[in-house]
């Protein structure tokens, strides 16, 4: 009789450890991993995304928390970043720490699970040009599959996924609490046949839902105000082999839906030593130079510091803030991953391509031509990397005209301008220096006399002209030095002059 008091005691033990399983306190430290998405959303932010989430998995880390809290920015960066984060072995939590809207949204669906705090807003997910605008109906399509997908993938209504994207469908809860998309005629039938429908989200609107929302349509799994508390609701369990962090009422979930032996509670996160990876100076140089704005406008400072350096004498500012604004371009997108290197190297050819056009062969031929469509080639190979294909052809050509409009009214004015003078050869040789004239106040002579090229006339220089040095100006090409020309024109004591073929 004692024996078998003794055998029932363990089996009951035995079973009150299973149903006991989920309550099971960790026996080490858990280690978490907070990276944060606070930032317009781009290949830089993309960059720090995936080195992060590198770093969380060479550590060992039992979850990453994502800590969102931005208003979106590419969608083809963020379509990146899901990719990355679904690649994980790590759990991963979403936490929505106010607004997690457009691409935000989309990087939230992917994580394992989404904690949300008071007030927070998630959805608006459809995606927009540079301008703003509504893209087409291809974009919509795509984005619209990939959420969908997304949402899936984490057992979350793909309807409601889908409504964020695609104003143009009605979602719905229906009598049984199911919440479903309808197409506007579906809608408009079935609301004709009698069926009882509560409208969540109606035609022409995009869907956005509030933290209260997103807790009542179980399509984010918590609520917490701080990391703390969030850590302090959460264990990481083992689901048939996949380790994910769960709540308590998740945990009690899955159970009764995959069974007690399936679900195996492993280590809790409250207490949890907490790392965060914040985003060096380098990460939020990247982040600036980036951005197609400004990416656009080094661009056209670079190429317009080259071509004044071009332009003038010897080697000054302009070049090298050409260089520096140039460099900046390339370098910020080099650290994006891109390839941008190889982009950079072109453009190098690109350039010197170009000066041998002008310095050493007459005309502009081959070498111009093919040094403008590798210069062209290679922004355009970098803005398509970084942004999508009508990003990448909007700000090429916007760096096009920019520079174009530059190099113009730096040919028009630039030459007037007292800083110019500082780098092109017009220093005046009067009496008082020592030096004569034959005629100062008979310039107009020269007009229609030929002579020789002393300087390089870039555009200002010296030539002889009637056995006199001669300070010139050229109406704008390069001149190389021994060159004939012929004066073309005078203005009070400004000779201008152009390049004559040999006789």
């Amino acid at each position: 009789m004692r024996r078998e008091t003794v055998l029932i005691g363990c089996v009951l033990l035995l079973i009150g450890c299973l149903f006991m399983r989920g309550e099971l306190p960790a026996q080490d430290d858990a280690l978490v991993y907070v990276v944060d998405i606070r930032n317009e959303i781009g290949s830089g932010l993309g960059t720090y995304i995936s080195d992060g989430i590198k770093v969380a998995e060479a550590a060992g880390a039992d979850a990453i928390v994502f800590d969102v809290d931005t208003p979106g920015g590419r969608v083809d960066s963020a379509v990146n970043i899901i990719r990355s984060i679904q690649n994980t072995q790590v759990p991963t939590i979403a936490f929505v720490n106010r607004q997690a809207i457009s691409a935000g949204a989309m990087i939230s669906i992917a994580c394992n699970q989404i904690v949300m705090t008071s007030g927070g807003t998630i959805g608006d997910s459809a995606p927009v040009d540079i301008q703003g605008q509504e893209v087409g109906e291809k974009a919509i399509s795509y984005i619209q599959g990939t959420i969908r997908a997304t949402a899936e993938r984490e057992n979350r209504n793909p309807d409601i996924a889908e409504a964020m994207v695609d104003k143009e469908l009605v979602l719905v809860k229906l009598s049984d609490g199911q919440i479903v998309k309808l197409l506007p005629e579906e809608y408009i039938t079935r609301e004709e046949d009698g069926e009882q429908m509560e409208i969540l989200c109606a035609q022409g609107k995009l869907l956005t839902l509030s933290t209260k929302q997103a807790l009542e349509y179980d399509f984010a799994d918590a609520q917490a105000e701080t990391l703390t508390e969030l850590l302090a609701q959460y264990q990481i369990v083992d689901v048939a082999g996949t380790k994910l962090p769960l709540t308590e009422d998740g945990i009690a979930r899955r159970q009764r839906e995959d069974g007690f032996t399936e679900v195996t509670p492993l280590k809790r996160l409250a207490g949890a030593r907490v790392v965060e990876v914040e985003a060096t100076l380098a990460d939020r140089i990247v982040f600036f130079l980036t951005n197609p704005v400004i990416s656009s406008l080094l661009l056209s400072l670079g190429i317009l510091g080259i071509f004044i350096e071009i332009r003038t004498p010897g080697f000054g500012v302009p070049g090298f803030i050409g260089l520096l604004c140039v460099g900046l371009f390339f370098g910020g997108h080099m650290l994006t991953k891109i390839g941008a290197e190889w982009a950079f190297l072109l453009f190098l050819i690109g350039v010197g391509l170009i000066a041998l056009e002008i310095f050493v062969i007459p005309g502009f031929g081959i070498a111009g031509v093919l040094g403008i469509t590798l210069m062209l080639g290679s922004v355009f190979f970098v803005f398509d990397k970084a942004y999508d294909f009508r990003t990448a052809v909007l700000w090429l050509s916007v760096s096009v005209i920019l520079s174009a409009g530059m190099i113009i009214l730096a040919f028009l004015y630039l030459p007037e301008t007292q800083l110019f003078r500082r780098f092109a050869l017009s220093t005046v040789m009067d009496t008082e220096m020592g030096y004569h004239a034959s005629s100062l106040e008979n310039f107009q002579d020269y007009l229609g006399q030929s002579g020789t090229a002393l300087t390089p006339l870039r555009p200002a220089g010296t030539a002889r002209i009637a056995n006199q040095r001669v300070d010139v100006v050229t109406t704008g090409d390069f001149i190389p030095q021994n060159s004939n020309i012929k004066v073309i024109e005078v203005e009070g004591s400004k000779v201008f002059v152009e390049a004559v073929e040999d006789s």
